[in-house]
């Protein structure tokens, strides 16, 4: 009789996307607190900040400007209340040269919302669109629920129209934009 030799089971690691600063556009990124280092702000030359951390006096790097965004990552979170100001704040950042992340916890929530929201305002794209943009260069995005109401609210003012519903009949709402999610980061 043949038995397979033992192997003892490998740990779970955390994705290695957690802990990276990911691209969306040349002068954008977005990322999560524990990937924030000074060296790695310098190796892509990021000079501006948006920290969504809601951490009193977190991390400060001399020769780089912030723009604090201090909401919990709830469903009452009131975002929206910095979506043009940290939207101006990026483009300012743009115009003069610069490279701005915006960062929050675990780059999944907080910071993946002011993106979209960003890409919405400075590219005139829809919502849709500017979840898959940043969904392709950071997949583990998932802005909570009040966060995308929010968003959605934002896109209807700001166009008539809404491109993501909040999808209902399930224990909790689902954006419309995740049915579709395998496709745009090319997972079967």
């Amino acid at each position: 009789m043949f038995v397979a030799p033992h192997k003892p089971e490998e740990k779970p690691q955390r994705p290695a996307m957690l802990f990276s600063i990911c691209e969306i556009r040349p002068h954008l990124f977005i990322a999560g607190y524990g990937a924030i280092t000074e060296k790695k702000l310098k190796d892509l030359g990021i000079n501006y900040v948006v920290d969504c951390t809601n951490i009193p006096k977190g991390k400060c790097y001399e020769g780089v400007e912030y723009f604090d965004v201090p909401v919990d990552d709830s469903e009452m979170g009131r975002l929206n209340k910095y979506f043009e100001s940290s939207a101006e704040f990026i483009e300012q950042a743009k115009k003069k040269g610069g490279k701005t992340v915006v960062y929050c916890a675990a780059g999944v929530s907080r910071s993946a919302a002011l993106c979209m929201v960003y890409l919405m305002i400075s590219e005139g794209i829809s919502l849709e669109e500017s979840y898959i943009v940043v969904c392709k260069a950071r997949p583990l995005i998932a802005p909570n629920n009040g966060f995308w109401r929010q968003m959605i609210d934002f896109e209807r003012e700001k166009t008539g129209q809404n491109t993501v519903q909040l999808l209902k009949g399930m224990n909790r709402p689902v954006p419309s934009v995740y049915l579709n999610k395998s496709k745009i980061v090319g997972t079967p």
